[in-house]
């Protein structure tokens, strides 16, 4: 009499989130990326995190234009592999006339990403994101905290991030002065 084997059953492969997804997803509000497989999903922003955004667009875009470092966007998107962030502000060095033909497949990796934090994000802006963009090696990385009143600047190989409560310099390149941001005016000032 034969014997019957035990079958072997596979654990299932876990599902890994990809780019192409990401056209499927509802347009409900919810700011939805792919890092590593996982899909990041952000509630709805609140209002003061969409005036930041816009104020932050304000003072870099025209510093940008001045220096030709290219322009500030917001909301954007990150993308390399199968993965995309869509951070709330970036600068792409590109000039202004190659934007209007670009994807973001194509664009160069950018040279400042910022990320507001807002419900929901902070985990992510703080932990995952961070990593990616470090590794990617985003000159600047920073994360405006409204309700702490700060900027924290993360720089590839720096020892540690700095927190900014002040006046925020950024220097892109060492052949153009500094742009001084003033948190105070940014983050609830007039």
């Amino acid at each position: 009499m034969a014997t019957k084997r035990p079958s072997r059953t596979r654990a299932p492969r876990p599902w890994r989130w990809t780019r192409a997804h990401l056209a499927r997803l509802p347009n409900d509000g919810h700011r939805y990326e792919v890092l590593d497989g996982a899909l990041l999903v952000t509630p709805q922003a609140r209002l003061a995190h969409q005036e930041v955004v816009a104020r932050l667009i304000e003072v870099l875009r025209p510093y940008c234009r001045t220096h030709e470092l290219g322009v500030a966007v917001g909301p954007g998107a990150v993308v390399w592999s199968d993965n995309e962030l869509q951070p709330d502000v970036q600068v792409i060095p590109l000039p202004a006339a190659r934007v209007m033909h670009e994807e973001w497949e194509t664009v160069p990796p950018p040279l400042l990403v910022i990320e507001v934090l807002s419900q929901g994000s902070e985990r992510h802006d703080r932990g995952k994101k961070r990593a990616a963009y470090l590794m990617l090696g985003i000159p600047e990385y920073w994360i405006v905290d409204i309700d702490a009143r700060s900027v924290t600047v993360h720089m590839p190989g720096a020892a540690a991030p700095m927190v900014v409560t002040g006046a925020l310099p950024w220097t892109p390149r060492a052949d153009v002065p500094a742009l001084e941001i003033d948190l105070v005016r940014l983050l609830g000032g007039p």
